[in-house]
């Protein structure tokens, strides 16, 4: 089964909701431009949003794997790099 962005987009604004008192983020203006460190995200938040995509997707640890293969850091990262990589790892799935 093949990922869509909005697929994604949709399971992230989700969790981003459930993290919003950590977080300064209004899910209705979440966009793939945006810096995860803007939205007052930490890496203790950043492992849990992409623990909850991999589990929700079925994908394992590969999003982990597939993101620290390109060595981003936290503060370079964008909420289009996480679904990027969501979409990219699923694709690989699919093939």
């Amino acid at each position: 089964m093949s990922i869509s962005h909005d697929d994604v987009m949709g399971v992230l604004a989700e969790i981003f909701e459930d993290l919003g008192d950590e977080l300064e983020i209004d899910t209705v203006d979440l966009g793939p431009e945006q810096h995860l460190v803007d939205l007052g995200m930490e890496s203790i938040s950043l492992v849990y949003l992409i623990s909850e995509l991999q589990q929700h997707f079925g994908l394992g640890d590969r999003v982990f794997r597939a993101l620290r293969e390109e060595g981003r850091l936290l503060n370079e990262m964008t909420v289009g790099d996480i679904v990027n990589a969501v979409v990219r790892v699923s694709a690989r799935d699919c093939a």
